[in-house]
């Protein structure tokens, strides 16, 4: 937790200048504050008052590289002011608000006109009176871009008008924003601006190409890895169907051979079979003529 309190007692005036601007301040005033703030990496919140009164005036006007402004101030007031403001952080995105609440009295005006190469941006106000009331704000940040936006009420007898707007595009970041004001007794003012980091749309897009690429990659490497794989079963189904069918060749001519050997076998056996029998028959045969039963023999 921090804490800090101070009281400054202003009065200046200078002139400045250099090749390309100039401008002008004149400081008459008090100021006092306190505060208190906590919070760490993920989530912060502080709270302060402040107090100021006096006159203070500035004019700046030039060229800022290929933009060209110029800025007014005026304020002749005395306010009062207790402010705070909350941030937290996630990955990827954050949100952060503020509430002022004050009470004021004086004069102001300002006004503010810049053109160039960012775009442009134009704001002016002027404001008469005593009035209380509280404004507020909200940003959303994405990695993207972020949006903000404002609204505040006031109460009291002051005249006031005020409004600009903002179309610029400066470091890869596009911002668009609109604010107005009306005070008559009861003054409402609006802000809302949107941001857009075309860096980090960039960015994104480089990272989704990369992994597009990487995931077609893995992808062909799968289709790769599978046709050899695919190649490799077929060649081994053909393989295995040659050696299966070579198999069945040798075993169909092995029975085809022992087949022939059997039936060669069967044919020896017949013929060797009748040979016998028809040897026994002659024998039988010539033992008949022989024997004394024989006829033949008797005589």
């Amino acid at each position: 937790m921090k804490k800090h309190a101070r009281i400054k007692q202003n009065q200046t005036a200078e002139t400045h200048s250099d090749e390309t601007s100039g401008g002008a301040s004149f400081d008459n005033t008090t100021t006092a504050s306190a505060g208190v703030e906590t919070g760490d990496e993920n989530a912060s919140i502080g709270i302060e008052a402040s107090a100021k009164t006096g006159t203070e005036a500035s004019v700046d006007g030039g060229l800022d590289g290929n933009n060209v402004f110029a800025e007014a101030n005026y304020s002749d007031t005395t306010e009062v002011h207790v402010t705070v403001e909350g941030q937290a952080n996630a990955e990827g995105f954050g949100v952060g608000g503020s509430v002022d609440a004050y009470a004021k009295t004086g004069n102001e005006a300002s006004l503010e006109v810049r053109a160039g190469d960012e775009g442009v941006v134009a704001n002016g106000s002027v404001s008469a009176g005593s009035a209380v009331g509280v404004d507020g704000e909200g940003t959303v940040d994405l990695r993207e871009g972020s949006v903000t936006a404002g609204a505040g009420v006031s109460v009291g007898e002051q005249v006031g008008v005020g409004g600009g707007g903002e179309a610029t595009f400066v470091d890869g970041v596009a911002t668009v924003g609109v604010s107005g004001e009306v005070a008559v007794l009861l003054g409402v003012d609006v802000d809302v601006s949107v941001s857009v980091d075309t860096n980090q749309i960039a960015e994104d897009a480089r990272l989704a190409a990369e992994e597009a690429e990487r995931a077609a990659n893995e992808a062909r490497e799968v289709a790769e890895a599978t046709q050899r794989e695919a190649d490799r079963l077929a060649a081994e189904s053909k393989r295995i169907a040659e050696e299966q069918a070579a198999a069945a060749q040798r075993e169909t001519e092995r029975v085809a051979r022992e087949t022939q050997a059997a039936a060669e076998a069967a044919q020896r056996e017949t013929e060797r079979v009748a040979r016998e029998t028809q040897d026994a028959l002659d024998r039988a045969a010539r033992d008949a003529e022989k024997s004394k039963w024989n006829p033949k023999n008797w005589f």
